[in-house]
């Protein structure tokens, strides 16, 4: 009995103390954790989170970088993040107070993707989205920013339609073009708020997010139809202030030269002409030979000025033109306020000549100024509660001649050299000596004149641009919520003012009294300066956001949702405001880092409908998987370490169509419409008829995408196929006969399709510490077809637009030339344009009635904007010098240049060198069939017949070009040091250096035109210094 006890007392002790044992465990499981976060600096990291893993207990850090967080036990590790730097995981380890360094990611900007009103960890991303760096942006010598991502950005097609300063703007299509009407340029956003990018300063820009697809673009509902660019400018960091300062210096030219030839060439050309058109000769033999030895430079005096040898292009213009900019910044921030300021300044010179004579020095040559401030601040005013104020203004200054762009051009490429001089001189010396600028009665706008005494134009233009957000973090409240709210005011003023004077040209035609007024014609009268007008315009635009954000992660499950309410207010002048709301949703889930969900939807209402169909759904849906996830892939992580599928699906929309507001509305004018005898009669007529069932435009896009990285990012790439149906175009009215007389609202009326495939590959590879190079890769392929738009349906098929790319040439298909044989041949079918003769253009008769003329005209060519895009990027680093080089190429589209580009003699205007290359009547049929790359040349409306919009004319748009060049150096650090200084970096490049193509130096072949201010190429050479 007593042993029974003792074993009972025994169970009974060994009981108490196992309870009392793990009683001590139990009560003790519940830990209280103390610690601060800082960076490698030292500097306090407000914002970091700290969670326990595998639940959901977490916080983040306060102002000061420091924590408190109880933990379920002492086995616990904390998973320690923020943004920018490498996450941690951490045991305690008996510990109870943590300090924890965290380190920066050695490229930040590689890891998180600017997204529409966001940003994500680019493994978590499943729209198709490319992200381009401020160092690839001033790489390149340009301080315009749409020349800048020119060949950068796969899917991302740039046109430059002219080099003017202040104008050369780049066009910018996103997976090419899916619309026939309206507005085809993607959505440009600046820190979220709908801008011009082109004018911000380079060294500002932080990154250029590209959405391509509609799951990425479906947040920005009816405005992103057709892609949409994210800007981010440069924030401040909580670092000691890093001062930047950039110089840079730059000369210009032109892609290309003129072609034209000399007074000798050219008269010799324009007799064989008029020989060719039956009509009198206007110069003899001896005549001729003047004109030879005037293009050799032996004439002088009354000679010179009776047989004139003007390269007007050399006359008005230089052969550089010079640029400079500079920009200073800072950069910076404390625990309680961080900050980036910056300051411009940026001049660009034409290349015109400055021959003005205005006496208050007002020049000819166009110029462009830019003066630009930003400050963008954050201040942190607790851990929780973030107050950030953007502000960007800019000062720009555009002066030039009172003449347009394409009619300087016009003038230039037109008025032939060999018709009379740029001035005559006649009196002697002294008062009674005088200039007298040429001209005749065809040629009356002397440019030269009009440069010195036609008067100038001055246009200043201010833009501000702020932002007011407040940005709260509510995790006191359930961890990851958080709420932001934005106001933006935009202001825009322009003042224009032009100066005019009118001008007389001259036409000497008594050679034997030159010297006297009485010898000329005169055309025109000289006035005095005067004020043509001064106008003021301005535009102010208020725009509010408010954003309910929330991001948390459950073990394996990680979730992320958005909901956002926008609306805009925008005001030109004296216009009737015009206005937009929406509401913005997106929802993220990832299961365990390898399937990834996410669906984004905006709801947006229209000023354009009527009433019950102002508002449209947007939805869009996307998946993924990062197959490298899964286990069973364990195998291959040692080559593949990135291995990710993508599929979205989703739609967008659009509301405009060229400027036409209230599609619903009847509109009434009031004028003078009718005469009752000898009365005008003041009447109120329609305006424009209404359309009461008009509604969205909508656009459905589907895109599968593959990304990938090998033998860790050795070699990464993306791989995106696409297709877009978008229907219920909005456009006008094509099939309503014109007598209706009144103006129609645009209607549904059309359907499009896009589809094409990107590709881009990655090479990086770091051979030693001193020595690392990079191989980049990037094709674009974008094919579109209108499949149905409203043509009369007598309209004959071949004719038609649809089935056809966007933008489709059509004009009549040469076969060739006509010969003898052709012309003996009586089913030939008669030109409806003018007489033909042997070495003429022979047109394919499209309906076989005998007769060329416009029901002739087909589909030729293809589109004037390229099918196919493709750049090759490299460079490299040693010991401080880094090389960069792009080429960049587009294939598959055509050029057609305007007439005096192109034809000879065209309203008695000049020739160029390929008109050298003409059917030759001096040589043989045989010959000239083999040689001949010009139809016989014709003088004047002589040459209609071949002068038209023809395949023959049609130039092969591809081309190949050296986009960008870079060679640049960085001073030692024990050097700089020595002055102060933490960096000094010299640089130097050009843009547009070399192009290789099939237009035969009629003109540069992205530029669809020749009556313009040329495309440039640019050498550069710069310092950047920081402190």
């Amino acid at each position: 009995m007593k042993k029974i006890k003792f074993y009972f007392r025994s169970a009974g002790l060994l009981i108490l103390l196992t309870f009392f044992l793990t009683g001590q465990d139990i009560f003790a499981q519940a830990v209280e954790l103390r610690g601060v976060i800082k960076d490698v600096s030292g500097e306090a990291i407000a914002g970091a989170s700290v969670i326990e893993k595998g639940t959901t207990t977490g916080t983040v850090t306060d102002i000061n970088g420091e924590f408190r967080l109880t933990v379920s036990s002492r086995n616990a590790v904390l998973q320690v993040s923020f943004v920018g730097f490498q996450s941690q995981e951490i045991r305690l380890e008996g510990r109870t107070f943590f300090n924890i360094t965290l380190v920066e990611m050695v490229s930040e900007l590689s890891e998180v993707v600017v997204v529409g009103y966001g940003s994500q960890k680019k493994e978590s991303v499943v729209g198709a989205i490319s992200q381009l760096s401020t160092d690839e942006i001033l790489r390149t010598s340009t301080a315009n920013i749409t020349q800048a991502i020119s060949g950068k950005i796969s899917g991302v097609i740039t046109s430059q339609v002219s080099g003017r300063p202040g104008a050369d703007n780049a066009q910018i299509y996103i997976r090419g073009r899916a619309t026939f009407a309206g507005d085809a340029q993607p959505l440009i956003l600046v820190d979220g708020i709908e801008r011009d990018f082109s004018q911000i300063a380079p060294d500002d820009i932080q990154t250029i997010s590209v959405l391509k697809d509609a799951s990425a673009t479906a947040v920005y509902g009816v405005r992103g139809a057709n892609g949409v660019i994210l800007v981010t400018t440069k924030r401040g960091r909580e670092q000691k202030p890093v001062v930047s300062l950039t110089a840079s210096w730059q000369s210009q030219s032109p892609t290309r030269r003129d072609t034209y030839l000399d007074s000798y060439q050219s008269v010799l050309l324009l007799e064989e002409a008029l020989a060719n058109d039956n009509l009198p000769s206007q110069f003899t033999h001896a005549d001729i030979e003047m004109y030879r030895k005037s293009s050799a430079g032996q004439l002088s005096g009354v000679d010179a000025m009776l047989y004139p040898n003007v390269d007007w292009y050399q006359t008005i213009l230089r052969s550089t033109a010079p640029a400079q900019r500079y920009n200073v910044n800072i950069q910076g921030g404390t625990k309680r306020m961080r900050y980036f300021t910056s300051g411009e300044l940026f001049n660009q010179r034409g290349l015109f000549k400055n021959l003005s004579l205005d006496k208050y020095g007002n020049e000819s040559n166009t110029n462009f100024s830019r003066y630009s401030f930003r400050a963008n601040l954050d201040y942190l005013l607790s851990s929780n509660l973030t107050v950030s104020v953007n502000f960007g203004t800019r000062f720009e200054i555009r002066t030039g001649p009172m003449v347009s762009e394409s009619q300087i051009f016009y003038e230039l490429n037109h008025t032939p050299g060999w018709l009379f001089p740029v001035s005559y001189i006649i009196g002697e010396e002294g008062e009674a000596k005088k200039t007298l600028y040429g001209g005749s009665s065809q040629y009356q706008n002397n440019i030269y004149a009009q440069f010195a005494k036609g008067g100038f134009y001055k246009t200043e233009s201010t833009i501000n641009e702020t932002n007011f957000i407040v940005d709260y973090n509510l995790g006191w409240l359930t961890p990851g919520l958080k709420v932001k709210g934005l106001v933006s005011l935009d202001y825009n003023a322009n003042y224009n003012r032009r100066f005019s004077a009118g001008f007389a040209t001259y036409e000497l035609n008594d050679r034997d009294n030159y010297n006297s007024i009485d010898a000329y014609n005169k055309f025109g009268i000289d006035t005095k300066l005067s004020s043509l007008s001064a106008q003021n315009s301005n535009t102010m635009k208020i725009y509010f956001e408010y954003q309910i954000n929330y991001a948390r992660r459950f073990g394996k499950h990680d979730l992320t949702a958005m909901v956002l309410y926008n609306k805009n207010d925008l005001r030109a002048n004296a216009a009737l405001p015009q206005r937009y709301q929406g509401l913005v949703g997106r929802v993220t889930y990832g299961y365990d880092d390898r399937y990834l969900f996410e669906f984004n939807a905006g709801y947006n209402g229209s000023e354009n409908f009527v009433k019950g169909s102002r508002f449209g759904f947007f939805p869009a849906f996307s998946i993924g998987w990062r197959i490298t996830q899964e286990d069973f892939m364990a195998s291959t992580r040692e080559w593949l370490n990135n291995l990710k599928i993508r599929a979205t699906y989703g739609q967008v929309g659009n509301d405009k169509y060229a400027g036409q507001r209230f599609l619903y509305l009847e509109n009434w004018t009031q004028g003078s419409r009718y005469i009752f005898g000898t009365t005008t009669a003041t009447t109120i007529t329609e305006g424009a008829y209404p359309n009461f069932t008009v509604t969205w435009e909508r656009a459905v896009k589907y895109n599968l995408g593959i990304e990938f990285g090998l033998w860790k990012d050795l070699l990464k790439g993306n791989f995106d196929l696409f297709t877009e149906t978008r229907d219920n175009i909005l456009t006008q009215y094509l099939s309503r006969p014109q007598w209706i007389g009144i103006t129609m609202a645009a209607g549904n009326l059309g359907v499009t399709r896009n589809s094409g495939y990107e590709i881009e590959l990655n090479h990086a590879n770091k051979i030693s510490s001193a020595f690392n190079y990079t191989v980049g890769l990037t094709y674009a392929h974008a094919k579109n077809k209108i499949i149905d738009m409203d043509e009369p349906e007598s309209k004959t098929g071949y004719r038609k637009r649809e089935g056809h790319a966007i933008g489709q040439y059509f004009g009549l298909y040469s076969e060739g030339f006509i010969t003898a044989a052709d012309l003996a041949n009586p089913d030939l079918p008669v030109s409806t344009y003018g007489d033909v003769h042997v070495g003429d253009l022979k047109y394919r008769d499209a309906n076989k009635d005998g007769y060329i003329d416009d029901r002739d005209v087909m589909a030729i060519g293809y589109s004037d904007i390229p099918e196919n895009t493709f750049s090759l990027s490299s460079g490299f680093d040693y010991k401080g010098w880094s090389f960069n080089i792009t080429f960049q190429g587009v294939s598959h589209v055509s050029r057609y240049y305007d007439a005096e580009a192109m034809y000879a003699f065209i309203d008695g205007g000049k020739v160029k060198k390929h008109h050298l290359d003409r059917w030759d009547p001096s040589q043989s049929e045989a010959y000239n069939l083999v040689n001949a790359k010009y139809p016989l040349l014709h003088y004047d409306a002589f040459g209609d017949h071949n002068q038209r919009l023809n395949s023959f004319f049609l130039q092969n748009g591809a081309f190949v070009r050296l986009k960008n060049i870079e060679l640049s150096y960085t001073l030692p650090a024990a050097w700089t040091r020595q002055a102060g200084m933490s960096n000094v970096r010299l640089y130097m490049n050009a843009n547009n250096l070399i192009t290789w193509d099939h237009i035969n130096g009629i003109a540069d072949p992205e530029s669809n035109g020749s009556n313009r201010y040329p495309i440039m190429k640019a050498f550069n050479f710069g310092v950047n210094v920081k402190f």
